[in-house]
């Protein structure tokens, strides 16, 4: 009876860090135009315990369910162009072929090297997002045009799909530079045209990884659960994407990101 007890607990506490670090990662997300799932990944490995595939097909699946909510709001309030849709296309058939390759090699790299590589690109994504208000300079760069436009997007989205498939990310916070200092685009405009690309990059790692066999049932409910909250909050989010300010919120996400990551592969 104390067994069941304790388990039942256990079960609670992670439903309960699944339902409110959802709510408050896909709030964010729809803020900046990512799918979170760099935020996702310590709460997954360390707060609620799961081992790194499993999170890792985990994080995909709700970080796919908050970017759809994330793009179909911010597409509503009208913050997509006919040419970031030109750019999204061939971008998304490099992720598309990426997030598989990634996808595949998760199995062939033994899960400690795996898990430092992700603690340094969690780190690194941390400091980028939180110095990024204090460090910003004006860049002059030429935007793209066809057809070189199209080779970079490929070449991007090859790439960016790549680790979001090894690692579990959407990869918005590296895609949306690009979009914005190569290409030309606005903030607001980047972010929208990010989560369009995020949507089948996404959707092709977690097929992969769900075919190789990284997601339990116990692994699935906490998906759902977390899902829906990453979709409502992703919602609200969305809604005042540009009204909030955005240096504000990448510093404290950046520090909360390097803080978490820090503390999950450095506790005993």
């Amino acid at each position: 009876m104390i067994h069941i007890a304790e388990c039942s607990q256990r079960s609670m506490r992670k439903i309960s860090v699944a339902l409110i670090f959802g709510f408050l990662m896909g709030i964010a997300a729809g803020l900046i135009g990512v799918g979170g799932g760099e935020f996702r990944m310590p709460v997954l490995l360390y707060a609620i315990g799961l081992p790194v595939l499993i999170s890792i097909a985990v994080n995909l699946l709700v970080g796919l369910l908050t970017v759809v909510v994330s793009f179909l709001r911010r597409y509503q309030l009208g913050l997509l162009t006919s040419h970031a849709v030109n750019i999204a296309i061939p971008m998304s058939a490099g992720s598309i072929f990426g997030a598989y390759v990634g996808a595949f090699l998760t199995e062939k790299i033994p899960e400690k090297p795996l898990k430092r590589l992700l603690a340094v690109f969690l780190i690194s994504v941390g400091l980028r997002i939180g110095l990024e208000p204090f460090l910003e300079v004006p860049l002059s760069l030429t935007p793209l045009y066809f057809p070189l436009d199209m080779f970079f997007a490929v070449a991007i989205g090859i790439v960016i799909g790549t680790v979001s498939g090894m690692l579990g990310v959407a990869g918005g916070e590296y895609r949306i530079p690009a979009l914005l200092y190569l290409f030309g685009f606005d903030i607001r405009i980047a972010g929208t045209t990010s989560l369009l690309v995020s949507i089948p990059t996404v959707t092709m790692g977690f097929t992969k990884h769900h075919q190789m066999g990284h997601l339990d049932r116990d692994a699935a409910v906490i998906a759902i659960i977390m899902g829906v909250a990453s979709v409502l909050g992703a919602y609200v989010g969305a809604s005042y994407a540009g009204i909030i300010a955005e240096g504000v919120l990448k510093v404290l996400l950046g520090t909360i990101l390097i803080l978490a990551t820090v503390r999950m592969f450095t506790k005993p």
